[in-house]
């Protein structure tokens, strides 16, 4: 997560200086394509800043003090809550896509209708027409390799993981997903029933896929239910 993270710095400041340049050139980009670069912006920073495991030292109480990940069988009703899950996820993943490219198109239009310079609306409208879809297109390419390609290789696994230690929950600015930092690892999770039913858990064990990593149960330090994916039915004592 931390690599994706640098991506996205580095995706910030170049959409920021390219809505910089044209604001400078008298385009008059306005106000959200200088928020859509802070947005990018603040989750590179986010993923790059929490996009690690849980130092046990630091641990909360209830902690185990060794990181425990075991392999789990997988079977096929498994890797079914599994298939159904990463669906979800990606028709959220694309609903945002394509909201970000209307938005950024949608302020083209404006600088069309408003800009009276002659041949200048109509070149800024292009350029942030071009920008939206390229945007859209990176944002669902990312995810295409940093989500479905992993959860196909979960599909095809013949494990998938539990652990249990420490649990923490770190919001990423301006988006709906989260990253969960668990006793020795740290991963992107997009599913917000998860995201808020592992928000008060402080200690316990998580079950999970190795590569997409698909939240499939999470349980508290006393082993009460915190969250369980629709058809999943396994017990953290298993």
């Amino acid at each position: 997560m931390r690599v994706w993270g640098y991506v996205l710095l580095i995706l910030g400041t170049l959409l920021l200086l390219l809505f910089g340049m044209a604001e400078l050139g008298g385009g008059h980009v306005g106000v959200l394509p200088l928020l859509i670069s802070v947005f990018v912006l603040a989750m590179g920073w986010s993923f790059v800043r929490s996009g690690r495991p849980i130092v046990q030292t630091h641990a909360p109480p209830g902690a185990q003090s060794v990181p425990s990940t075991a392999e789990m069988p997988m079977s096929p009703e498994i890797a079914a809550v599994i298939a159904r899950q990463s669906a979800r996820g990606w028709r959220r993943l694309l609903y945002v896509a394509g909201g970000l490219t209307i938005a950024i198109a949608f302020v083209g239009v404006l600088i069309d209708a408003f800009d009276r310079t002659p041949g200048e609306g109509i070149a800024m409208l292009g350029a942030f027409t071009a920008v939206g879809l390229a945007s859209g297109l990176m944002i669902v390419g990312i995810a295409w390799l940093a989500m479905q390609m992993p959860v196909r290789r979960d599909l095809r696994a013949p494990r998938y993981l539990r652990t249990t230690g420490a649990v923490e929950v770190v919001a990423i600015p301006f988006s709906t997903g989260a990253m969960l930092r668990l006793s020795d690892r740290a991963f992107l999770m997009n599913d917000p029933a998860a995201i808020r039913a592992l928000g008060s858990v402080k200690a316990g064990t998580v079950d999970y896929t190795p590569f997409g990593h698909v939240i499939l149960a999470a349980w508290d330090s006393q082993g009460r239910l915190a969250y369980g994916a629709p058809g999943y039915d396994a017990e953290p004592s298993r």
